[in-house]
């Protein structure tokens, strides 16, 4: 569809076309549907907070996103703005869990970015990343020492990905790994949205002498295309809630050290 025939859409044609994208990608952003529609921002969030009403997908900071489909990948724009308080709350905890001397490994989540944050006054920590954004900030911020991966650019998810970077990031080995992920099933276990990230994941938790998965509790209970490992692999997982007290009997049962994270109020 031509630029001039996507200005000329009605609101509910206009609308129908978003809900097909989200389905489609799983999350759209505000400025690239006003680029592709041709109408203002105002437009366009008008248009999401209906289509929320209607049940169509969920509109947050910057975009939407939807949660159904095992290859779910929400942009990560969008995804640095859900639970904020949560996931700083995490950070804090995990902070608190290095130690001067520590060597690391932070995944590319949103998650592992909000604990970086509370590590930049650290100068004895050696991080260890693939992701752009954490390393953006520890290279302005950040008082120890940053090693980033190599590799092919994954834009969505911001992070680098692929052979160059499965290989740089081989070569290390670290005292903790602290690793998210899209979904945690007590039957099936760690996953992810795509293979290229969740082999990065898996890596991470290979070469790490302490293994911690990171996560907010609305990833309890969900599954998603790709296997990066079982509970065995982790040795504590951190998260701010449970969704019921099957979790709590679960991770005692994998001998899983259990850290709850409730955010300030």
């Amino acid at each position: 569809m031509t630029d001039q025939a996507h200005a000329a859409l009605l609101p509910p044609e206009r609308r129908a076309q978003i809900t097909e994208l989200v389905r489609r990608n799983k999350s759209v952003l505000v400025k690239d549907l006003c680029a592709q529609f041709r109408v203002t921002g105002e437009t366009i969030r008008k248009d999401l907070a209906i289509l929320e009403q209607e049940g169509a997908l969920i509109k947050t900071y910057g975009g939407a996103y939807v949660q159904d489909g095992v290859r779910n990948e929400v942009d990560a724009s969008i995804r640095a703005s859900l639970f904020p308080e949560v996931k700083d709350a995490i950070g804090i905890a995990c902070a608190r869990l290095v130690e001067d001397g520590d060597t690391l490994f932070l995944d590319e989540s949103t998650t592992c970015l909000a604990i970086a944050r509370h590590l930049l006054e650290r100068e004895g920590i050696t991080v260890v990343t693939n992701s752009l954004p954490l390393a953006s900030l520890f290279a302005e911020k950040g008082r120890g020492k940053l090693v980033l991966s190599g590799g092919e650019l994954d834009r969505k998810n911001q992070c680098f990905v692929g052979g160059a970077a499965e290989d740089a990031l081989g070569a290390y080995y670290v005292d903790k790994s602290f690793v998210s992920c899209r979904g945690a099933d007590q039957t099936v276990g760690i996953t992810d949205g795509n293979a290229i990230n969740g082999r990065i994941r898996a890596l991470m938790l290979r070469r790490a002498r302490k293994r911690f998965l990171v996560l907010d509790h609305t990833k309890l209970g969900k599954s998603n295309f790709y296997h990066i490992c079982d509970f065995s692999a982790v040795d504590a997982v951190v998260t701010d809630a449970l969704p019921d007290p099957s979790w709590e009997d679960f991770f005692r049962s994998q001998g899983l050290r259990m850290i709850l994270t409730p955010p300030r109020r």
